[in-house]
């Protein structure tokens, strides 16, 4: 209990009884007792008696003044909070023969002191029953309001790109993986909007409203390939592409567009759509892609490969170094000194000393349209304008089926019948303990690990099986493609070519020209067309 004092009217005089603290309590303040003489209108008063009050140890009257004619009823004195969210009161006694304060006298000194909203009630009775003097209570209480906060967006895809190359082990700078790409597949979660909340508004003790701050309103941005939810809080991919942040606003292309050339200001492309780009693949880099890949420039010494068709405008310089794989078609200006692998056909209007190989069709049929060294290599024709030079540049073409393909096939028959002779003979021991087992009965426990083994080696034997049969209707389509393979030139074939039918060979020695070349029996037969 904290310290207090109160008033005691005598015949000789106006004394100031001191109660010392308990239990821990404040001390009594000197600045309280002379804020509370000043309040009940008592200036005359001894200042050095009030430290007496203050200092005393026990309960002790000390003569402050004159006597009063009067008797002093008890008071009370209160603060705002800085914000006008609290009253905190502090109660003094009555004057020892004075009127103690009611309930109805806190509440109407409140009001007079503008107290409008929010009295504790609870905290004047508890004054009321147990009163407790020089000690704080809270006797009104506002409404705090409840602060307004901001909407957010939170994205799901990577919209900070790093372009800083990273550092190698040796200390070489790799331009490589730069991470410009921000993957998505169809249907992801790409944004979320926390809208807005507008909080509630407050009010002070003395019933002034307190408003909380304006909100800024925001909305999901966004562009094509995006689908907005009915709250409109998310937004979603449409398509599997790459995903881009661009003013605030969320774009989705399955068409990932390099604007310049891929260098060592992109690094390598590595992406799940179709790649676009504007200018030339440099040397040493690559560009990979789930869907296709269309330059507008030069491919030099570098990598494409393709799940779907890949397009090279202006031609390949490879330096013997570049690199075409592709799920499609290849159409390219033209080629010179690089490898292409098309699993369908490849149109250009020129081959060069390179390497080229495709499931069903080679084209080469520009303006000049010749095919000059190198090997090129198609399942089912290879047309072209001019074979060889008149230099005599060793050129090798190939159509059709040939020796090599044709001993796979019969490996794999062989395979076939193999595993299927192994599944025949485990089946009746699988089918055996199974049913077994399957009827309650309790295996020993060496049989019950046979049967697992079995069981395990079974398996295997299914997925070998399934291997070798997509290996061999592979086959047996290109078997079907080459079945009439032919090699057309429209112009003329030059001394030096190798001409390749299936497993049939010929090795021109003499110029041809307008021919078709054909397999007849074991030979390599010429038609002119």
């Amino acid at each position: 209990m904290n310290g207090y004092f109160q008033l005691d009217i005598r015949d000789d005089g106006t004394y100031l009884i001191a109660f010392p603290p308990a239990d821990g309590g404040a001390a009594i303040s000197i600045s309280e007792i002379t804020r509370y003489l000043d309040n009940i209108g008592l200036s005359d008063y001894d200042t050095k008696a009030l430290n007496d009050v203050a200092a005393a140890e026990e309960q002790t009257a000390v003569r402050i003044c004159q006597p009063l004619n009067y008797e002093e009823a008890g008071t009370l004195d209160i603060d705002f909070s800085e914000d006008y969210m609290q009253v905190i009161a502090r109660f003094y006694p009555p004057s020892v023969k004075g009127a103690r304060l009611s309930r109805n006298d806190i509440i109407e000194y409140l009001k007079k002191n503008r107290v409008k909203f929010g009295l504790d009630e609870e905290a004047i009775d508890s004054f009321i029953k147990n009163p407790r003097y020089c000690t704080d209570y809270v006797v009104a209480r506002g409404e705090p309001l409840v602060q307004s906060k901001n909407g957010s967006i939170e994205y799901f895809f990577e919209t900070q790109k790093n372009l800083s190359p990273k550092l190698n082990e040796d200390g070489t700078v790799n331009y490589h993986e730069l991470n410009l790409i921000s993957a998505v597949e169809e249907g992801q979660l790409l944004a979320r909007l926390t809208p807005p909340d507008p909080g509630a508004p407050g009010t002070t003790v003395r019933g002034d409203a307190v408003l909380p701050a304006q909100t800024q309103q925001i909305s999901l941005k966004f562009g094509k390939n995006v689908t907005i939810n009915e709250d409109q809080t998310e937004i979603y991919s449409n398509v599997k592409g790459h995903a881009m942040l661009t003013n605030e606003t969320v774009f989705v292309s399955d068409v990932y567009v390099v604007p310049a050339n891929v260098d060592n200001s992109t690094g390598d492309v590595v992406y799940n759509g179709s790649v676009e780009v504007k200018g030339n693949v440099n040397s040493g880099f690559s560009v990979k892609a789930g869907g296709d890949i269309v330059v507008e420039g030069l491919v030099e010494g570098a990598t494409l490969k393709a799940k779907g068709k890949i397009i090279v405008k202006l031609g390949v310089h490879g330096m013997s170094s570049a690199l075409l794989v592709a799920g499609s078609s290849i159409t390219v200006k033209f080629v010179e000194n690089a490898e292409m692998y098309s699993d369908e056909s490849i149109n250009a209007d020129s081959i060069i000393h390179s390497n080229i190989s495709a499931r069903y069709d080679v084209r080469v049929m520009g303006k000049k349209g010749f095919i000059i060294g190198g090997m090129v290599r198609a399942g089912r024709q290879i047309v072209t304008q001019s074979l060889g030079s008149d230099l005599g540049a060793l050129t090798k073409v190939e159509v059709g089926i040939n020796t090599k393909k044709k001993k796979q096939l019969r490996d794999l028959e062989n395979t076939l019948e193999n595993l299927e002779a192994e599944k025949n003979k485990i089946e009746p021991t699988i089918s055996g303990l199974g049913m077994k087992v399957a009827q309650g009965l309790q295996l020993p426990d060496d049989k019950l690990m046979f049967l697992k083994s079995v069981a395990v080696a079974y398996q295997d034997i299914k997925k070998q099986m399934a291997e070798a049969e997509d290996e061999y209707d592979d086959l047996m389509e290109e078997f079907e493609i080459g079945e009439n393979a032919n090699i057309e030139v429209i112009g003329d074939a030059y001394p030096g070519c190798n001409i390749v039918v299936s497993d049939a060979q010929k090795a021109l020695t003499d110029k041809r020209s307008h021919c078709r070349f054909v397999k007849a029996g074991v030979d390599v037969r010429v038609d002119v067309m």
